[in-house]
């Protein structure tokens, strides 16, 4: 039959052209992704036993890794990993060729650049250390879990200071205020006004302890203030 082809054609097109489209307004709606959606290759370190399966299933060389010896032992510890996305062809070979789960793909797929080498990821995973574990045998866990959390102790540090601050200018803190305005007269105008209101001797100390050169410049603009608002207040 001459134009069979034509009439199943428009009947596709028909049917396609009465269903609700399928276009989301990307990136402000995102997409919905299968469990199983291949996004990007990530690497944990903790679970890699340095045993070389996934660079000999890759078809691409996309993944390369460097090694040094344990000390006392015949064992190797990794110091670096790298997985060269640009060759990626997300095939799954590597995650299948891993015995202890160290590959595995996420859902994250934006992964374009500005520079083609910052596509590569290189995993540097911390120093290890030996430690007794008892019973004679030795264990190796990372250095920095030995090192005190130097964020938290400077946190720590932090509080403690702004506590003093406040204190401080609760009392009246006039010589502490004398190095952020110009004259004893100032300091004196911006220790009444800040035992007045909390919440600005709050801020006022929070800004000493964090942000010194803010901190006068704030303190500045309040006696400013409160010189203008007593100079009102003489008028009338």
């Amino acid at each position: 039959m001459i134009g069979k082809g034509l009439l199943k054609g428009l009947g596709i097109t028909l049917k396609h052209g009465v269903e609700k489209p399928k276009t989301i307004q990307y990136p402000e709606q995102r997409p919905y992704l299968q469990e199983r959606f291949r996004g990007c290759l990530e690497f944990d370190y903790k679970n890699c036993i340095v045993c070389g399966m996934c660079t000999k299933a890759c078809p691409n060389n996309v993944l390369s890794f460097e090694t040094a010896p344990i000390e006392g032992s015949k064992k190797k510890r990794l110091v670096s990993y790298t997985i060269d996305l640009q060759y990626c062809m997300f095939c799954n070979l590597c995650v299948e060729a891993c015995p202890t789960n160290t590959l595995f793909f996420v859902h994250d797929f934006e992964l374009s650049t500005y520079r083609r080498d910052e596509i590569k990821k290189v995993y540097i995973p911390p120093a290890l250390t030996q430690v007794d574990a008892g019973g004679g045998q030795a264990e190796l866990i990372p250095q920095d879990a030995l090192e005190p959390d130097r964020e938290a102790e400077a946190e720590a540090k932090r509080l403690k200071q702004l506590q003093a601050m406040k204190t401080a200018l609760s009392k009246g803190g006039q010589k502490v205020l004398a190095k952020y305005v110009d004259t004893e007269e100032d300091a004196a105008v911006l220790a009444n006004l800040l035992q007045a209101d909390e919440k600005k001797r709050d801020k006022m100390a929070a800004l000493i302890v964090d942000d010194k050169e803010k901190a006068r410049k704030v303190a500045q603009a309040f006696v400013a203030k409160e010189r203008k608002t007593q100079a009102g207040g003489e008028e009338k």
